[in-house]
């Protein structure tokens, strides 16, 4: 099997995670990439001047990367495969939503045209992937879809107001744990809950969830970006 661009697989990584870092508001920085792709350094300065040959990325004064339009328009068709691909996993072959997106990450680079309008015809054309994350190309505006939405991260929730979870931040998909961990809370999308209180000195959030209470975490709770019920 050979990749349908003539990018190779570790360019699409880069690409995708600007692409997600900067759709939730977030400066996109060479300490931030390598923090994901647990890398040193140098190794992503190296990345990040092929990508700038490349004409995929641009970086400003202080180091921050953005997208050209090209870069845009790799990343969201990548991103328009994964997505769908975790979406036929869990639709048609029955897996469960946390356990697709390292599987996903393994098809996407390699799944033709054709092969993604017959997924997207015998499902029925989705919107969103299992984590809620918005699919490029079947929504109006992927980049802007939490703002779009006036979504905000349930560590921002006010105490008491019902929020239903719209998505999970797309950046810590690849932490199976995590992702594992939330699906045990029952913290998945489509869940409406309430934050109870917050614990500021032990960084933790208490939630009622369908009357359960569960605490989590703050880090955790500012990665499930949740809309007003």
């Amino acid at each position: 099997m050979t990749q349908q661009t003539g990018a190779t697989a570790k360019v699409e990584e880069y690409l995708e995670a600007v692409y997600n870092i900067a759709m939730e508001g977030e400066a996109v920085i060479g300490a931030r990439l390598a923090e994901k792709f647990q890398v040193a350094p140098p190794s992503v300065t190296e990345m990040l001047k092929r990508l700038v040959r490349d004409g995929y990325i641009e970086m400003d004064e202080r180091r921050q990367v953005t997208l050209t339009s090209e870069g845009q328009q790799l990343a969201e068709a990548v991103l328009r495969r994964h997505r769908l691909t975790e979406r036929f996993l869990v639709d048609m072959l029955g897996m469960s939503w946390h356990e697709v997106h390292e599987e996903a990450c393994r098809l996407e680079h390699f799944i033709s045209g054709a092969v993604e309008q017959r997924v997207v015809a015998a499902l029925g054309h989705p919107t969103t992937c299992p984590h809620g994350n918005p699919i490029p190309g079947y929504v109006p505006d992927a980049k802007n879809y939490l703002a779009e939405h006036q979504a905000f991260r349930l560590s921002q929730a006010d105490q008491g107001v019902p929020v239903r979870i719209l998505c999970i931040s797309e950046v810590v998909e690849d932490e199976e744990e995590l992702i594992l961990y939330l699906n045990e809370k029952g913290l998945k999308p489509e869940q409406v809950l309430r934050l109870s209180s917050q614990n500021r000195d032990e960084a933790a959030a208490l939630l009622d969830v369908s009357g359960r209470a569960v605490s989590i975490p703050e880090r955790v709770a500012s990665k499930i970006w949740v809309v007003k019920a």
